[in-house]
């Protein structure tokens, strides 16, 4: 099999990945934002991200309560640094593969 075939296959996987990875975060923040049965269906909660490197936190604030996850792993980072070094990765077996050869045998200098 191919580098770029395998290169695609990572890619889509990783894309795809990325794809549920982010349907998660809104689907989080859109329950967030839904009104709630703890106060007679009137309780709004504000959802927000806090983001450190490779790290997340996921904030509800609203009617006086803060809820606040522990820091998770940041899914998102991480399917974008891997889809940058699958990438990257490629390019350099790619051109080093393909930079121009030097020629095993140079004319002699032949000065009379």
């Amino acid at each position: 099999m191919k580098l770029w075939y395998k290169v695609l296959l990572a890619d889509i996987v990783l894309v795809v990945a990325l794809y549920f990875v982010l349907g998660d975060l809104n689907w989080r923040t859109s329950y967030a934002a839904l009104p709630h049965n703890a106060c007679g269906g009137f309780c709004t909660y504000t959802p927000s991200f806090g983001y450190g490197l490779f790290t997340r936190i996921f904030t509800m604030s609203g009617n006086g309560v803060k809820l606040t996850s522990p820091p998770m792993l940041d899914w998102v980072q991480v399917l974008a640094l891997l889809l940058l070094l699958v990438n990257g990765w490629y390019l350099y077996v790619f051109l080093r593969e393909n930079r121009p050869k030097p020629s095993e045998t140079l004319p002699a200098d032949r000065t009379p």
